[in-house]
């Protein structure tokens, strides 16, 4: 059975939104970082800033979901998405912390495309979250994240083969370490994707 949106219901998807919305913030810090070696301390300040506030958005939902009567989904959704949410922009502060370490050494053009897939999630995320009124518009939007997800999977492995391909050990951890916290991110988008695909198959 369909269920119907009330005005003051709504306050648990904004919530959402806010979060998917910090998950972009973080592409754009990291993709400053990939770009230049210089005021790492300041885009790591703010990547910790940016997981300060998603978990006090987390922490908020947690609030509203226990205090709130009627909520446009299961609490059990909403609580889900905003996990995963906040999941996506630890693994990505993560990122930022082992990039700093590798100080003058430059990462593989991989990382920027994988950056670039995370950060396509990340939009395509924020737009399902604002559509959730309207379930049969969804469908196309899933499927794409579903792509996205499976092509930064592709991403992921080639660029784990060119970094096996390095002569030292030690940049080889340092490197791996980078591609695997990226990779983290984008799992947690695609466990997005497949809890809003459990979600419309439940409330169609």
């Amino acid at each position: 059975m369909k269920f119907r949106f009330f005005p003051s219901d709504t306050r648990g998807l904004e919530l959402l939104r806010e979060l998917a919305t910090e998950v972009h913030q973080c592409v754009g810090i990291l993709s400053e970082m990939l770009g230049s070696d210089e005021d790492r301390q300041q885009h790591l300040d703010e990547l910790n800033a940016s997981e300060v506030k998603t978990t006090d958005l987390h922490y908020a939902v947690l609030t509203h979901l226990r205090t709130s009567y009627v909520n446009p989904l299961p609490r059990e959704d909403i609580y889900t998405f905003s996990r995963l949410l906040h999941e996506a922009v630890e693994q990505l502060s993560g990122a930022g912390d082992l990039i700093a370490h590798l100080g003058s050494r430059q990462l593989s053009h991989r990382a920027a495309e994988q950056l670039e897939l995370i950060g396509r999630q990340a939009e395509l995320t924020t737009d399902a979250l604002g559509n959730l009124q309207r379930m049969d518009d969804l469908e196309d939007l899933w499927l794409e994240l579903v792509r996205i997800s499976k092509r930064a999977h592709r991403t992921h492995r080639t660029w784990i083969g060119e970094i096996g391909e390095l002569s030292k050990a030690g940049t080889i951890i340092r490197h791996r370490s980078v591609a695997e916290q990226f990779l983290a991110s984008a799992q947690s988008l695609r466990a997005v994707a497949d809890h809003l695909g459990r979600v419309l198959v439940k409330e169609s």
